[in-house]
């Protein structure tokens, strides 16, 4: 992953570049009884957000990720992961990607971007609905 140069940086609201210089959570917790999982998008066409979350006493514990694209991207799947701790799986349903674009000034053009995390999280609550 490279850096968001000098000249890049007044593109970007600053906590996307926090999250995109040090994205926080990056990886995949390893599949256990109690871990979830879900994905959307392909590398493909741009877009692509794995997420893992652990679930303990009927909330996330702990939340993942991998992410292909850009800085938004990125920062988005980072920042997200930070938020789902403490969450339930009536919160994964419900969640969306409005208030996110909000808090990292996501611009209007990338915003489709976020439905696709949107997605994610939505398999996410899915695969917590079949395993428990």
């Amino acid at each position: 992953m490279s850096s968001v140069s000098a000249t890049d940086v007044e593109d970007y609201n600053a906590l996307v570049v926090e999250h995109f210089e040090r994205p926080r959570n990056v990886g995949l917790i390893a599949a256990a009884a109690n871990v979830i999982e879900g994905s959307a998008g392909r590398i493909d066409q741009g877009t692509q957000f794995k997420l893992t979350a652990r679930i303990e006493a009927g909330h996330i514990v702990a939340a993942r990720f991998e992410a292909y694209g850009c800085p938004h991207c990125i920062a988005a799947a980072s920042h997200l992961t930070e938020q789902l701790r403490g969450a339930t799986r009536g919160d994964l349903e419900q969640w969306s990607w409005r208030e996110l674009a909000s808090v990292l000034g996501i611009p209007t053009v990338k915003r489709g971007r976020l439905l696709i995390l949107e997605d994610a999280v939505r398999a996410l609550a899915a695969d917590w609905r079949r395993k428990f």
